[in-house]
């Protein structure tokens, strides 16, 4: 593995809270040591899975997992032409919602 792509997860991990931060550093330099193959994410999904707790229903590991996940799919696959836009769209469309649910809450006040 690239040693940005690995600084890159380890910093995103790193910005976790403590309880999850040092469990996950450890499972990461696990699975590294494993020689992990393409695809990563993947890879990666399948061996965090065995460290989760499959019996509930949602847990804070698992959303961090997938975060790592995520940062590991970005890096291996980059995004097409279109997804940049729609990436862009959806985060100017969060913000005008946003802002106009701040306003109408300002207005309601108001009244």
């Amino acid at each position: 593995m690239s040693n940005d792509w690995d600084n890159k997860v380890r910093t995103t991990i790193e910005g976790f809270p403590e309880p999850h931060r040092q469990e996950l550093l450890q499972l990461w330099n696990e699975w590294l040591e494993t020689n992990p193959e393409s695809p990563l994410y993947k890879s990666w999904a399948t061996f965090s899975s065995g460290a989760d707790d499959e019996e509930a229903l949602y847990t804070e590991r698992r959303v961090y997992f997938k975060r790592v996940r995520n940062d590991l799919r970005d890096i291996e696959v980059p995004l097409k032409g279109w997804q940049k836009v729609a990436k862009v769209l959806a985060a100017v469309a969060s913000v005008f919602l946003v802002l106009f649910l701040a306003l109408s809450r300002v207005f309601r006040a108001t009244e």
